[in-house]
């Protein structure tokens, strides 16, 4: 390697001096650095230029004869030693400059002092040595020589920075990583250089190095400033943020306290206007518009709900566009919250209702777009009525029958177990205490009495069952019971106040339960047929004179088989009727049934007869097309891909992960309403939709009884196969063709 550097090493320094020109010439430029390490630093880079251009020169004019020869090899070496212990000068300079800034040192430590004296020095002995060959002499030839004490000048090269080495380590901690590396590189390869050259000759690996660490701490100087400056930009950004946060914080507590002021004393229902204005911000941001756009939907809608139109219109700065969104938002998220929160002159009605407002008003009454992110905000934060058993009461007092029903705990295909303990009071032998259930449906889970609530919340009371082995049927289609055993007791007294411990299992399949029930006189097993599948099931613990406490609530990990309960009535079918291309489906519930995947690979006709069931109410209670992948074709298959759902009542619900949809939707003059909708799908009528795959494109439309609608599926992954399947909602599909 040395012979190659020996070889090539006139050009390597032309090229060093080059580089360490360019990086003197930034350095000037350089704004970031202070006013005194920016000198330091040119003098560092410049005292490196020179001397490896000295230093260049020595090997250029080395054993020319002629008067420039003779004079530039003399001042070329002398230049080189001298500029060698200034070096070590500058580097010294630039560590006490440093410490004394970013390390927060007061004065000056005795080591670099040293250094300092001994740098100055040996430049004095620089001078010496030209004049009397101490380090080096010239032949006749004008060749150099070594003097007889010329490893007197590498005392200061190799001692000094040792000396400077030992301070760096010493004070690592007021060095940032960048600039700790440079010192250790700046000091490191001269000095394993220097060692090196000791024992080689005729090359200048020492001055090469000291040109390359040179460009090294400028570059890593430069990175650590950079890295500082983003740090600082970084903190100030936050600073500023904070600020803005701190500012809304104070600007929305201000406003919200004029806005309650207001509310209270108009008489307005107090907090509807800060919900309102959640809810327009909520619409703007599934529109994915911008956080100032949302602010503004926010606040208009707020000034707006408490009767200040006129500052609404401030907000907006009465821009034609934005003006009209955002009063068409607050139109939705105003009439969505009147219609879901009691007030002095209403009762609050559930969400699925308001959603049906949505849906039939859509493009009518409301805005297309925004009402249809309304009804999708509903779907997101509707639970169906459900409740966690990790909240459902743990104790109940009961004194007169039915004063108090636990919140519905609902029965699955995983049986559920509920151990509670009850004290019962024994009045009388006529009236004694004890808990019961009471089987129910309901949106919100929990037991209505009022005709309001039962129509607004769609409770249906299936029967009631005690733990003596009596019951009441109220919707249920049939109470049978298994087994009742008896158990001994002591008779009731009067006054008398006993406790016992009370079990319930309960499962479900399809539209039977089995209930396992258990208390201190019987054991009794019972199955209960529901009027139909369509129907979710509910428990509510209560009673008469009793206490029940320590309510336990435990679900199995595995779902129940068609075995486990037996059919006490036959099932009720919508479907028993011939078969076209694809077998009949009836869907019970929202898309608890689905046909089988069709493969696109072209275009095809659906033809089929739908029927809503009896117990459909809702617009959305029809057929849907559904628009997937799956490994096996099935809907909700193995690796299982929704592109699209199609509700043939005008809703779409598109995943964006996968796809991009546009979606259109049209009601035509011979639209008959929608109560007229519904009966008609009740009574049952005939779909046709078309479904065309090109590429990776997959349109869809469809014209029934007035609604038109037509969307357009972009696939991104564009995979190798693309099934189309009819589901639905509380509807019977029969006689499905294809075309």
């Amino acid at each position: 390697m040395f012979d190659l550097i020996r070889t090539y090493q006139l050009d390597i320094m032309l090229f060093l001096c080059g580089t360490c020109g360019i990086m003197t010439v930034l350095l000037a430029l350089t704004r970031f650095l202070p006013q005194g390490r920016k000198a330091i630093m040119i003098q560092m880079e410049l005292v490196a230029f020179f001397l490896l251009f000295f230093d260049r020169l020595a090997y250029i004019y080395a054993g020319d004869p002629c008067q420039t020869g003779f004079i530039m090899v003399r001042v070329s070496n002398f230049a080189v030693f001298f500029l060698t212990s200034n070096v070590v000068l500058s580097f010294d300079i630039f560590l006490i400059d440093w410490l004394r800034n970013e390390g927060g040192m007061n004065g000056v430590l005795k080591r670099l002092r040293v250094v300092a004296y001994a740098s100055v020095g040996g430049m004095i002995l620089a001078v010496i040595a030209a004049f009397s060959n101490m380090y080096y002499y010239f032949d006749e030839a004008n060749k150099y020589h070594r003097g007889r004490f010329f490893l007197i000048s590498y005392i200061i090269p190799v001692i000094c920075p040792i000396i400077c080495l030992t301070v760096v380590l010493q004070y690592r901690k007021k060095f940032s990583k960048l600039v700790y590396a440079s010192l250790l590189l700046y000091i490191l390869l001269p000095l394993v250089c220097g060692i090196i050259q000791v024992f080689t000759y005729g090359i200048s690996i020492v001055n090469m190095a000291m040109v390359i660490v040179s460009v090294a701490i400028y570059l890593l100087n430069y990175l650590d400033i950079n890295d500082t400056v983003a740090r600082a930009h970084e903190i100030e950004v936050q600073n500023m943020e904070d600020m803005q946060e701190r500012v809304h914080e104070m600007f929305d507590t201000t406003i919200m306290g004029v806005v309650s002021e207001i509310e209270k004393k108009d008489g307005l229902d107090k907090g509807n206007a800060a919900l309102c204005a959640d809810y327009s911000k909520k619409i703007a941001e599934k529109c994915e518009k911008d956080e100032e756009f949302c602010q503004k939907v926010y606040y208009a809608t707020l000034f707006q709900s408490v009767g200040l139109p006129g500052v609404m219109d401030k907000v907006i700065d009465l821009k034609q566009d934005e003006a009209k969104d955002i009063k068409r938002i607050a139109e939705v998220s105003g009439d969505y919250v009147h219609m879901t929160t009691t007030g002095k002159d209403r009762n609050a009605v559930p969400d699925y209702l308001a959603r049906e407002v949505f849906v039939r008003e859509a493009g009518e009454k409301y805005d297309l777009a925004f009402a249809d992110l309304m009804v999708k905000i509903i779907d997101d934060q509707d639970t169906g009525g459900y409740i966690e058993d990790s909240i459902i009461e743990t104790e109940i007092s009961c004194a007169g029958y039915r004063d108090h029903i636990s919140n519905g705990i609902e029965i699955t295909t995983r049986e559920k177990r509920i151990r509670f303990e009850s004290k019962n009071d024994i009045v009388s032998r006529e009236i004694p205490g004890a808990p019961s259930i009471i089987l129910f449906d309901s949106i919100d889970r929990r037991v209505h009495s009022d005709e309001k609530t039962i129509k607004g919340y769609g409770y249906v009371e299936y029967g009631e069952l005690w733990f003596d082995g009596h019951y009441v049927s109220t919707a249920a289609r049939k109470m049978e019971t298994l087994d009742n055993i008896q158990k001994e007791t002591a008779a009731p007294t009067a006054v008398n106040r006993e406790k016992g411990s009370y079990e319930i299992r309960a499962v479900r399949f399809e539209d039977h339960i089995r209930i396992g029930m258990t208390g201190p006189e019987c054991s009794n097993i019972w199955i209960v047929a529901l009027p139909d599948k369509t129907k979710s099931t509910y428990i509510g613990l209560t009673g008469e004179n009793c206490e029940i406490t320590e309510i336990n609530i435990e679900s199995a990990d595995e779902e129940i088989g068609s075995d486990h309960i037996p059919r006490i009535v036959t099932e009720t079918s919508y479907i028993d009727c011939l078969e076209s291309d694809i077998r009949n489906v009836q869907i019970d519930r929202f898309r608890s049934a689905a046909t089988e995947g069709i493969e696109l690979t072209g275009h095809l006709r659906l033809l089929f007869h739908s029927m809503s069931l009896p117990s459909a109410n809702m617009i959305w209670h029809c057929p849907s097309v559904v628009i997937y992948y799956s490994k096996d074709g099935t809907v909700f298959g193995s690796d299982y891909r929704e592109y699209d759902l199609i509700k043939l009542d005008g809703e779409e619900d598109g995943d964006k992960e996968y796809v991009t949809n546009r979606f259109k939707m049209k009601r035509k003059e011979e639209f008959p309403g929608w109560e007229q909708w519904k009966e008609r799908n009740k009574a049952g009528m005939d779909y046709e939709v078309y479904v065309e795959k090109k590429g990776n494109r997959i349109k869809v439309k469809t014209a029934n009884l007035g609604i038109e609608l037509e969307n357009t599926t972009t696939v991104l992954d564009d995979p190798a196969k693309v099934y189309v399947a009819l589901t639905g909602d509380q509807v019977a599909l029969t006689d499905i063709r294809l075309k």
